[in-house]
């Protein structure tokens, strides 16, 4: 009862209804009072009459008859007038229009057409307020209307009190969870065709190379095994870049999906660093660099370790092949009240100012004279996985000195072993 009584239409209904029937109620008994008052007049004027013609006839039993009509009749008159009467059809019995004192004032048929105007009001109100509810709900059907039409600017009401305000921002709700689904559908069906897009172009190149390659060997049949071999170890470096572009493009669609569920486990950063230089160190001894890691003796982070190594080993190996041969790269781990942060630090080339906002971009590759056939994929990855977990990569650098890579996570909001987001 009490969900319905908080209900702004109750409400308005209620108080017009009390209020009409008020009104209605003293019109009722000014009308009826008026009614009573004519039937008053007409039994005065019945009662004088008799007076008259009996005081005419009997002078004598005047005080007597104005004893019985002010002050009322004895009970043995009253029972001798009835039996006298009843002889000319003039009992209880009789109908109203045959009553003199009533048969001019046509009371029922008065009185009846009065509550029957009455009622007209009321019917007015009762239906004024529902055209009220039913627009309400015509809004909201116009509305639903709409959102199948998947036209998402037209909304309800939220300020309203009482159930329909209640919809209103229940269906809001709806409308706007329907929209950032659909605009999802939409991001990840255009990810899809970029991705399909960048796919496509970027593995044009190895497979052209590859028929040209094929086709010279097929085709030429006294070719040198020297010429041979050379076009035979060409191929296995297009098709060794043919499967880091695919494995890494693939990794890059599951992160960037939302098809992988990061792990939450405390490790030690520092060991981590080392495994990662230690599956580099080819690449570092073939151009005689130096990478050196400070700091961060016990920085423990929570997130998932081998999607990180991945991150890492993509911006270090980046450092290495921006670093001139003989370089130097510094990696420093810190630990704040606020952030655990991984910084790599290189003294190469250096980024041009104007590519520094472009360089996490997927396929992106700037004018290095370092990597001229560089693809442009390790450090959008590194930025997804990162992103992921909860983590910030930022990037400065200064042209001719070299760059630096800041890898940060925040202390205060760090994943639960339960796998849920909480802040200490």
């Amino acid at each position: 009862m009490m969900h319905v009584i908080r209900n702004p239409e109750w409400k308005s209904i209620t108080v017009k209804v009390i209020i009409v029937q008020i009104l209605l109620s003293l019109l009722m008994f000014m009308y009826i009072n008026m009614q009573v008052g004519r039937i008053n007049l007409a039994i005065v004027d019945q009662n004088a009459s008799m007076v008259g013609h009996l005081s005419l006839k009997y002078p004598e039993s005047e005080n007597e008859i104005i004893h019985d009509v002010t002050q009322g009749a004895q009970t043995e008159a009253i029972i001798e007038g009835k039996r006298i009467l009843s002889q000319y059809g003039y009992t209880g019995n009789l109908s109203i229009h045959d009553q003199p004192v009533l048969a001019g004032t046509l009371l029922p048929i008065k009185t009846g057409t009065q509550v029957l105007i009455f009622v007209i009001p009321i019917l007015v109100l009762i239906t004024w307020e529902y055209s009220k509810m039913f627009s309400k709900i015509r809004a909201i059907s116009y509305a639903a209307e709409q959102v199948v039409e998947r036209q998402f600017t037209g909304t309800l009401p939220e300020n309203m009190e009482g159930d329909f305000g209640l919809l209103g921002r229940s269906f809001n709700a709806m409308a706007g969870r329907v929209t950032n689904s659909l605009e999802q559908l939409y991001k990840e069906k255009k990810f899809l065709r970029n991705l399909l897009s960048d796919i496509s172009h970027q593995l044009k190149t190895p497979l052209s190379s590859l028929i040209l390659f094929n086709e010279n060997l097929l085709g030429d049949h006294g070719m040198k095994e020297e010429m041979k071999t050379a076009f035979l170890t060409r191929s296995r470096k297009q098709l060794d870049r043919m499967d880091w572009l695919i494995v890494n493009l693939l990794k890059m669609a599951r992160v960037e999906a939302g098809g992988v569920q990061f792990r939450r486990e405390r490790f030690q950063v520092r060991e981590t660093i080392d495994n990662v230089v230690h599956a580099l160190r080819t690449i570092i001894e073939s151009k005689k660099q130096d990478i050196t890691i400070a700091g961060g003796e016990q920085l423990a982070i929570l997130a998932d370790e081998e999607w990180l190594k991945e991150a890492l080993m993509n911006i270090i190996k980046n450092a290495i092949e921006y670093s001139p041969k003989e370089g130097r790269i510094e990696i420093v781990l810190e630990e704040s009240n606020l952030f655990h942060t991984i910084m790599v630090r290189d003294h190469g080339e250096g980024i041009l100012p104007e590519d520094i906002p472009h360089i996490f971009k997927r396929f992106y590759r700037g004018k290095s004279r370092s990597k001229p056939e560089g693809i442009g994929i390790g450090l959008s990855l590194a930025k997804s996985i990162i992103e992921g977990q909860g983590g910030i990569i930022t990037a400065e650098s200064i042209l001719g000195k070299g760059s630096e890579f800041r890898i940060s996570f925040f202390i205060r909001n760090e994943w639960s072993e339960e796998g849920k987001l909480t802040k200490t």
